[in-house]
């Protein structure tokens, strides 16, 4: 995988999520593959709310060709 990275903001707690591909690829989530790009349901990453946020976002990661 490269370091491509993907980044929202969560709707919940407005915390700036970045994601790599690599972090995306330790958590081994399930993933569903369509066409052009794998779409992975990421939890928000915001290390100073206890309990942790509850919020997750669907993201579309473009495949990797080759």
């Amino acid at each position: 995988m490269s370091d491509d990275s993907i980044t929202y903001t969560c709707k919940n707690c407005g915390w700036a999520n970045i994601w790599t591909r690599d972090e995306i690829a330790r958590l081994k989530l399930d993933v569903v593959y369509r066409d052009d790009y794998e779409e992975y349901s990421l939890p928000c990453k915001n290390p100073t709310l206890r309990p942790s946020c509850p919020e997750r976002r669907k993201v579309a990661v473009p495949r990797r060709k080759g």
